[in-house]
């Protein structure tokens, strides 16, 4: 199975697919017969691999299964910015949130940088581990104006943040927040699996179909095989088994990037615009060569053509840099909560069943602080962020207004999908137009990558049915 899943398309442009899985990575087998574990990780992205680290070295036995290829999904589609400075969102949790308890998740963060880039040198993982700072730049004119409120956002979280002018080609205010990190995302995972031990095991190409309770625990049902555990960790994106009305609470969205040769020479960092066109962009391994640019993040599939999305991202950094070669394209789904925080810890009514969601598009520390926080419960320990992350957590004024705008988008995308024409919709190489097999809306198919997408709860398929992304545990069946 390729590491991939973006198709080349007409009329996007460079190569299809994602930078950091290009290259061949050791394979594991798929599961082929019913075996037990002391734990079970769901997921092989870097939240999977994290915890199936930490809890094989506390001497358990651990099992992963993943259902593509590690690092494949989320995290290979990163843009894999290690850093705290996630954009503007401080703004709003401090909104949401109390001050200690957003300065607690800040410096959680913070601390989860130093320890990713100490795993990356323990393992030996050659991922391009640099230390850099990372900027938050105004993007406009009303951004200029306003921006000491962007900067005082971030030092009341109680970010190390500073005051500086940006270079050419920015020439607007900006915050830096130094040692921040650069990785290749898949080769990190990949070197941290490799490096797991004799109590782990790892299991590729192996859909989790079903998740149950049984005895004391749970029992995973895959295609040609089960694992049998008292503790399992759902670290796949969307929990397989929903035992909170995660599907509610839980609101997808795409992010879109492009790999690009500059025409100008770019100051070295991580830079993120605030207004404009809010783009990110990152050096691909130094500033002397490609650069990675990400985009404004759009709801999953609720536009009629994926393909102007990356023409306007490709105009987005011309009109910045001037011209640009760009060299490959891609996207990642990721989610979005409530209130602005992911849901990590214990599920609810799920005795040892442990959940990691809504990353919200930075989840290269935040997988970190996840990774501790579920190990820590496993082994029966507390953690002070248990509270805030909890899964159970009940949402508060503003997060209800949240909840109630992006559940009406889903109730409006399941009523018309249904009063439309599915004749419309269909695609004549694909499922696309066919029911997703999650609660019933109407696939989309996505011209620019070749995927079928599900606008409601954000569920990916292969152009043939193959889950590729959850909340979806089940293929649609092609009409071929």
């Amino acid at each position: 199975m390729n590491r991939d899943y973006i198709e080349a398309a007409q009329a996007v442009p460079g190569s299809a697919g994602s930078s950091w899985l290009v290259s061949d990575a050791t394979e594991y087998p798929p599961l082929l017969s019913d075996i037990v574990a002391d734990v079970l990780v769901i997921g092989g992205g870097i939240t999977g691999a994290l915890v199936a680290r930490r809890l094989s070295r506390d001497r358990r036995r651990v099992v992963v299964l993943e259902r593509r290829r590690i690092a494949s999904g989320t995290t290979g589609h990163s843009t894999a910015k290690v850093t705290a400075l996630h954009g503007d969102s401080w703004r709003a949790l401090l909104g949401r949130h109390e001050g200690n308890d957003v300065r607690a998740w800040a410096s959680a963060n913070l601390a989860a940088i130093e320890e990713l880039s100490a795993i990356a040198l323990d393992v030996g993982a050659e991922c391009g581990l640099r230390r850099l700072p990372a900027y938050l730049v105004a993007g406009d004119d009303t951004a200029s104006a306003a921006f000491d409120d962007h900067l005082a956002a971030l030092v009341s979280a109680g970010l190390p943040a500073s005051l500086s002018a940006a270079p050419a080609p920015f020439g607007r205010p900006s915050a830096t927040l130094a040692r921040q990190a650069l990785i290749d995302p898949a080769a990190f995972v990949v070197a941290v699996v490799s490096a797991f031990g004799t109590n782990a095991e790892v299991h590729e190409q192996t859909a989790v179909r079903s998740l149950d309770a049984e005895g004391a625990g749970w029992r995973a049902k895959c295609d040609h095989g089960s694992v049998s555990a008292p503790v399992v960790v759902m670290a796949d994106h969307f929990p397989v088994h929903d035992t909170g009305g995660f599907f509610t609470r839980l609101f997808p969205y795409a992010h879109y990037a492009l790999e690009f040769v500059p025409s100008q020479t770019m100051p070295d960092g991580m830079w993120m615009q605030v207004g404009g066109d809010e783009i990110t962009l990152r050096p691909t391994l130094d500033a002397s060569g490609t650069w990675i640019a990400g985009g404004q993040r759009v709801r999953v599939a609720s536009v009629d053509d994926e393909r102007d999305i990356y023409t306007d991202l490709a105009a987005s950094v011309t009109k910045l840099l001037g011209g640009c070669e760009v060299v490959r394209h891609w996207s990642a789904h990721d989610h979005e909560t409530p209130d602005g925080l992911p849901f990590v810890g214990e599920a609810p009514l799920g005795r040892n069943l442990f959940m990691a969601a809504g990353f919200a598009g930075w989840g290269m520390t935040k997988s970190v602080v996840a990774s501790a926080v579920i190990a820590d419960a496993v082994e029966g320990r507390g953690h002070p962020l248990a509270k805030i992350l909890s899964p159970s957590r009940l949402p508060g004024v503003d997060s209800a207004v949240v909840f109630a705008k992006e559940n009406a988008t889903v109730g409006r995308e399941f009523v018309e999908g249904h009063l439309t024409s599915r004749r419309g919709k269909a695609h004549e190489d694909s499922v696309a137009g066919g029911t997703c097999t999650h609660l019933g809306c109407e696939t989309k198919f996505n011209p620019a990558e070749g995927t079928v997408d599900c606008p409601c709860h954000g569920s990916r398929y292969g152009r043939h049915g193959d889950v590729i992304y959850g909340p979806a545990s089940k293929d649609i069946e092609s009409r071929e």
